[in-house]
């Protein structure tokens, strides 16, 4: 049975023996996946977001593996596409500085930094730049 390569980064970070046998997926009731990692990582930001007043409707959230880091983590990083222009959304672009520091000590605080390794946010605009300056004046 190959072990999956993130459970390989962990023991290997974690200085254990890869030796021990791993058990059937049967007898797994929970194992630490990719998958869980990045919808983790994006339920911690989105309550950030929706924190502050922001939803779905005017930004979007995405988090994907973007490599490997030296140890052999995955490197995740979350994607933020603003989807609609508004005063709230203006507003949270300025304070970004302390949202990112906020989401870094939330992130830092969980134990998702054992597994994996974080990035930071991204941020996208939609297509047509000029429409928060005809929407905004």
């Amino acid at each position: 049975m190959r072990i999956h390569a993130l459970t390989q980064g962990v023991i290997k970070h974690l200085g254990l023996r890869s030796e021990v046998k791993p058990q059937a997926s049967e007898d797994i009731d929970s194992e630490i996946t990719p998958t869980s990692i990045s919808d983790d990582y994006h339920d911690m930001i989105k309550d950030c977001f929706e924190m502050l007043g922001l939803g779905p409707d005017q930004i979007r959230i995405m988090v994907r593996s973007v490599g490997l880091n030296p140890a052999g983590l995955e490197i995740y990083a979350a994607f933020v596409k603003v989807v609609k222009w508004d005063a709230s959304v203006v507003d949270m672009l300025g304070k970004m500085p302390a949202i990112e520091k906020k989401i870094d000590r939330r992130v830092r605080q969980s134990s998702m930094l054992r597994y994996s390794a974080f990035a930071g946010l991204w941020f996208r605009s939609p297509a047509d730049v000029n429409a928060p300056l005809a929407t905004m004046h």
